[in-house]
């Protein structure tokens, strides 16, 4: 039987492929890969079917740092990055070309069934994740205490001040860059806490906060950062970084002392895509990328620690694959553009279903839950239009559900509709994603948004409950909660 795949989808760049997919007609004048370096999975549907029943997928099935998708004129290639010198005897590399009939949706979940099955990956830590679980607090890019603390006080007292004024009840607070030691070109110079930041370190601060758990954030390594004295780096003199070279004790003294000391349960490595692209040992050594990802989940996995990643490529989410204690990865841009009305950050119906396919939580980052937060750092004029709508798609994105309000500015009632009075997020079996025919209408604008139109589904014994979302409307979302909440008591009470 012989297919015609008329458009394609193609998932591109930062944060889990956002950040430059692209969808188009498939013919011979096609650009399909605009950047092989941070090119990932590529989908080819068919028009006059709407994206609902013959699908391939294109996507590496091996060796995932070090190989890549090419494209020259009309032809589309798949092998070992061309820079990778010298390719070791006995060397394989390998591709998948994924075939379903049932449409762009579930031919991307089939898909990512199958390489889980390959790499005997399983949801266990992701569904076990307390920070996928339960309400938290975010200080990241976006947040109100971003790199700004309340007026007069330092980092420890506002985080202390977060915690005792919060009206939720949130059960771990995120800790971002902000905290630690810089050094050239702005990376990681000492992973410690700075002491105009937090004066009593943060096991200081989580003594004053009854010990609440952390989500810690990282960075790339600066070519002066104090580890290169006691652990084996590799340098980049040329782009001021550095690397920890296939060295498993660095990667379990380094968490294993913030796992005891400052309580983490979830490590945020950040900037994975500079760190990538900006580091040449990594185009050149054909081990290095594979051995560097799995140091760290290794001794993540050792120390029971999951891990969250933030500004990966697409290459980094398929090593997810063999990394079981990644649980869940950034599927949009900062939150800052959104509250800046420079990016519709919310809009993660595709990427979610990348993340999703691999066996991640996809994370829509922090939010505001009131629209107006006064003498925020951000200008001009921030506000979140729609408080309900980033609710709504952090809920059912099935990923984190994150508040980063300024103190006694949070929304009560808006964030505790996601959620049981003790803060257990009410989430959906599968996350929120874009349906097929809004995909194939994308294509065939060449990649000029026609709208949103999501859906989601819960089943509960032998009900199914949907949800949907468009652009312009939320449609009976708390009604759906409010649903599924006096579902849960009537079965209490039988």
């Amino acid at each position: 039987m012989l297919f015609q795949f008329h458009t394609n989808c193609a998932y591109l760049g930062i944060m889990t492929g956002d950040g430059g997919m692209h969808a188009g007609h498939w013919n011979s004048h096609s650009e399909v890969v605009r950047s092989s370096f941070e090119m990932g999975p590529l989908v080819l549907f068919n028009l006059t079917q709407r994206g609902e029943q013959d699908v391939l997928i294109l996507s590496p099935f091996s060796q995932f740092m070090a190989t890549s998708f090419y494209q020259t004129n009309s032809f589309f290639e798949y092998g070992i990055m061309g820079s990778m010198s010298p390719v070791p005897s006995n060397y394989n590399q390998s591709m998948i070309v994924f075939y379903s009939s049932d449409g762009i949706n579930e031919g991307i979940r089939q898909w990512g069934q199958v390489m889980q099955r390959a790499y005997n990956r399983t949801t266990e830590h992701r569904l076990n994740d307390m920070t996928i679980n339960y309400l938290g607090y975010y200080t990241d890019a976006g947040g109100f205490y971003w790199y700004h603390t309340e007026e007069e006080k330092n980092y420890e007292e506002t985080i202390v001040d977060v915690y005792n004024t919060s009206p939720l009840p949130i059960h771990y607070i995120q800790l971002d860059s902000w905290w630690y030691y810089q050094g050239i070109e702005g990376g990681v110079a000492n992973w410690t806490a700075r002491s105009d930041v937090f004066p009593d370190g943060i096991e200081g601060v989580r003594r004053r906060i009854e010990n609440l758990p952390f989500v810690v954030h990282n960075r790339y390594w600066a070519l002066d950062n104090i580890y290169i004295q006691n652990y084996s780096f590799i340098l980049d003199s040329n782009n001021k970084r550095a690397l920890p070279a296939s060295n498993d004790s660095f990667w379990f003294d380094l968490l294993n002392h913030a796992r005891q000391n400052w309580g983490i349960v979830v490590y945020e490595q950040d900037w994975l895509d500079l760190q990538t692209t900006s580091f040449t040992p990594l185009h050149t050594d054909i081990q290095l990328g594979h051995q560097w990802l799995k140091s760290m989940g290794d001794a993540a996995d050792k120390l029971e620690l999951n891990i969250q990643y933030c500004m990966s490529l697409p290459r980094h989410i398929l090593h997810a694959l063999e990394t079981p204690r990644i649980t869940q990865t950034r599927v949009s841009f900062d939150y800052t553009y959104q509250i800046k009305g420079q990016d519709p950050t919310w809009a993660i119906g595709i990427p979610s279903m990348f993340a999703d396919a691999i066996g991640l939580a996809p994370f829509k980052d922090v939010f505001w839950s009131s629209s107006l937060q006064p003498n925020s750092s951000y200008h001009p004029n921030p506000q979140e239009i729609l408080p309900d709508r980033a609710v709504l798609i952090s809920t059912l994105s099935t990923g984190p559900v994150a508040p980063g309000d300024r103190v006694h500015y949070t929304d009560v009632n808006v964030v505790m509709k996601c959620c049981r009075q003790d803060g257990l997020i009410l989430k959906p079996d599968r996350p929120l994603t874009t349906l097929n025919a809004l995909i194939v209408d994308w294509a065939l604008s060449n990649s000029t948004t026609q709208g949103e139109l999501y859906s989601t589904q819960t089943t509960m014994y032998a009900f199914i409950f949907f949800s949907f979302k468009k652009r312009s409307l939320l449609i009976d979302y708390f009604s759906y909660l409010e649903l599924i909440k006096h579902f849960i008591f009537s079965l209490r009470q039988q």
